[in-house]
């Protein structure tokens, strides 16, 4: 009895430590900042968080890794590297990461669907756009909530503007006339200062040429302009001017000294994100090309969940991202601090605006976003280059239509297209595919030539029909090169290519089936059932093909430093993958099967000269699906030489089956008479003779020697023995000459 209670009294203990233990999930968030006391904002809400968890008995407690430039790196490519790192190799070291809107659809895959955790009305609090542009990646997934959003800000000394009886600029005209009259002022009293930074150095350039040129437009309503347009080509010259005028020492600073005169009151005007500020400096949303229009983007900082963790610690997570939808914790860690909120709702509150600057978010409304795609501002190379390309226009005097016209190549995603000023290539080969459709759609004319009737026994007309639509089906897949890449050409692509090849060979392989050199049961009823035969391979071949679109592609943008990029279809998916790879191995099942009947046929006297143009065929097909794999798996340095390649790799394997499975029984005829035609059926009859006399003779070798190897050896196992018998018979069928009856 004694033992009976200690035994319950241990479980109950057992259960209890485990309850408490399980409730104390300790959860880590990943985050960067640039700045030595940046972390404090961070903290603070991870501190506030942890706080609320011991208010509502959660159980759950927040640690916080801060990655900052003394402890890793300064450039904004470095911290989604590292993200990217992790993520990739399903790390679980963290639970939650801070990044930065452009990365939102890049890493799509590697954070959950935050509408499938959260109830609606945590998602609906922020602002629409915002939720749109900013956190939503392909198919509405939300991979994110936004913590805070920066704005680009204008920041006025107002005590100069006082002292000379100015006004906050609202165009840049304003501003350079402002600036180039006080600085000059200034300068007669022996005061030099910063005129205007411009913020065009090699870490935030890329958004500072966005923004300017975005100022161009006719209204905050309107869309950013076209790279090649008048509109930028506009706003490009006028920043030239502002920097030759007034930001020849100060356009490339660095972020750091454009900090330190903004907190010393050092410049005059000055370009950054919004943050606090001393109180003789008014900040305001960036000028335009007109008043009422502002350059100024909103870029979200989000904050989304691992994928890789598990259900529990995901849970968890999302009570952290309950606790941020909190209209409350907006207020007290993210706008007492200085930074904007997500929740523009807010900006209506008195209070809120006595902290920061609420008509900021009044003049850049609507929302301009700066393009979160993976081929612009979510792949940290474009950024680069895009910027460097730029300023070789700014900084050194490159002219500016050669200079648009690289940052188009390098903004563009290119595609085969019939324009030919983008690529004469795309449209010689829709030519060379139109030639070749329309000859091998006119070849079946050959069938209905009386003359003809002989050479084309091998198949009846249907299956010569069904050969030739397959054949069809595999070129028309060129087709799928023009125009954008999208998930639904891939998959297209990959299916022509496999349905096309199939069905081009699968009447043979009923032929061959047919041909059986010992007629059997299974020969007699596809022979007497072709249509149902095909079928099946068909349904078979679709079948596998349809469970393969279900899983989709990577879209791959290939950023090139010399050439045009491109998109290539990358299946990552893991079940993607593996329907994939059963694909390869039953289009590799269809090839060797058909050799080894090929192999058993090669010496019948009704078909020796069509199995072995078959045969040709189908080793052309191997070669062209080795390189089509081969040509696929390589990045290429443009989208020129893939394609090509990806489109003569079709033709070439489309063409070569069709002419050596069919075209090649008409070629003869292209000479005198049939004398030709005859002459090559007894080369290749010779060829065949004395293939079939040295397959006889290997078979005879290995007959004697397994015969001396029986005689002289006391036990022989019956598996060797099944294994020369299925060679003696195999070696029986090949060598013989017509088909014999079971």
């Amino acid at each position: 009895m004694i033992y009976n209670n200690l035994f319950i009294i241990y479980i109950l203990l057992f259960v209890n430590i485990y309850i408490v233990y399980s409730k104390n999930n300790t959860l880590y968030a990943l985050t960067f900042t640039y700045y030595e006391d940046g972390n404090s904002y961070h903290q603070s809400l991870i501190d506030g968080f942890n706080k609320y968890s011991k208010e509502h008995d959660l159980g759950i407690n927040m640690e916080l890794m801060v990655l900052t430039p003394w402890n890793s790196t300064s450039e904004i490519e470095s911290y989604g590297t590292t993200i990217e790192s992790l993520l990739v190799k399903k790390s679980e070291k963290y639970d939650i990461y801070f990044f930065y809107a452009a990365y939102s659809k890049k890493y799509s895959k590697h954070f959950i669907d935050l509408r499938e955790y959260l109830p609606e009305e945590s998602i609906e609090i922020f602002d629409e756009s915002i939720i749109e542009h900013q956190c939503t990646s392909y198919n509405n997934k939300l991979v994110g909530l936004p913590i805070h959003i920066d704005i680009g800000t204008l920041f006025s000394n107002m005590d100069f503007l006082t002292k000379y009886n100015k006004d906050v600029p609202k165009t840049w005209d304003e501003l350079l006339s402002t600036s180039k009259y006080i600085c000059e002022e200034e300068k007669k009293l022996n005061n030099t200062i910063m005129c205007y930074n411009g913020l065009f150095n090699e870490f935030s350039g890329s958004v500072s040429i966005y923004e300017f040129i975005n100022s161009y437009r006719e209204s905050n309503a309107s869309p950013h302009p076209e790279i090649t347009s008048e509109t930028t080509k506009e706003a490009l010259i006028k920043l030239k001017e502002i920097k030759n005028e007034i930001g020849e020492d100060s356009f490339n600073l660095l972020d750091n000294v454009s900090l330190y005169n903004l907190f010393t009151g050092n410049s005059l005007f000055l370009k950054y994100w919004y943050m606090g500020h001393l109180p003789t400096i008014k900040a305001t949303a960036l000028p335009g090309h007109t008043k009422g229009v502002s350059g100024s983007y909103v870029i979200s900082t989000n904050l989304g969940v691992n994928n890789y963790i598990d259900e529990g610690r995901k849970k968890a997570a999302i009570e952290f991202m309950k606790f941020i939808t909190l209209k409350e914790t907006h207020k007290k860690y993210i706008i007492n601090n200085h930074f904007f909120s997500g929740i523009t709702e807010l900006y209506n509150d008195e209070e809120v605006c006595n902290v920061i600057e609420c008509d900021i978010i009044k003049n850049v409304y609507p929302f301009s976003f700066m393009d979160n795609d993976v081929n612009l501002f979510g792949n940290d190379d474009y950024q680069k280059k895009y910027r460097e390309i730029i300023f070789k226009y700014l900084y050194d005097d490159e002219p500016l239509d050669d200079v648009l016209k690289k940052v188009e190549d390098i903004s563009k995603v290119y595609s085969f297209s019939l324009k030919k000023d983008e690529s004469d290539i795309g449209f010689i080969i829709f030519i060379i595919f139109l030639v070749l459709f329309s000859c091998t759609a006119l070849s079946l004319i050959f069938l209905f030539i009386k003359k003809l009737e002989k050479k084309f026994r091998f198949l009846s007309k249907d299956l010569w029909i069904i050969t030739i639509l397959g054949s069809l089906i595999l070129m028309s897949s060129v087709l799928t090169l023009y125009g954008d890449v999208t998930n639904e050409n891939c998959h297209l692509r990959t299916a022509l290519i496999n349905v096309g090849f199939i069905l081009s060979i699968c009447p043979s392989l009923h032929k061959l089936i047919t041909n059986f050199p010992k007629r059997n049961k299974i020969s007699i009823w596809i022979e007497n059932n072709k249509y149902i035969f095909i079928l099946i391979i068909m349904i078979l071949t679709m079948g596998l093909n349809g469970i393969f679109v279900i899983s989709l592609y990577d879209l791959e943008n290939l950023i090139t430093s010399d050439e045009k990029n491109y998109i290539k279809c990358v299946m990552n998916n893991t079940i993607g993958g593996l329907v994939y790879y059963i694909i390869q191995i039953y289009d590799i099942f269809m090839l060797l099967i058909s050799l080894f009947l090929i192999f058993l046929e090669w010496n019948l006297k009704e078909t020796y000269l069509d199995v072995n143009f078959l045969a040709t065929a189908l080793f052309m097909d191997i070669l062209s699906l080795i390189l089509l794999n081969i040509v696929d798996n390589i990045k290429f340095k443009g989208y020129i030489i893939y394609n090509t390649l990806l489109a003569i790799n079709i033709l070439f394997f489309s063409i070569t089956n069709h002419l050596f499975i069919y075209l090649i029984r008409i070629i003869p005829m292209i000479g005198k008479d049939n004398e030709s035609f005859e002459d090559s059926k007894k080369f290749l009859g010779k060829v065949s003779n004395v293939n079939s006399k040295r397959f006889t003779f290997t078979n005879s070798s290995s007959n004697n020697t397994s015969s001396n190897n029986v005689e002289s050896t006391s036990t022989t196992s019956s598996e060797k023995y099944k294994l020369i018998e299925i060679t003696r018979t195999i070696m029986s069928y090949h060598n013989q000459t017509s088909i014999s009856e079971n």
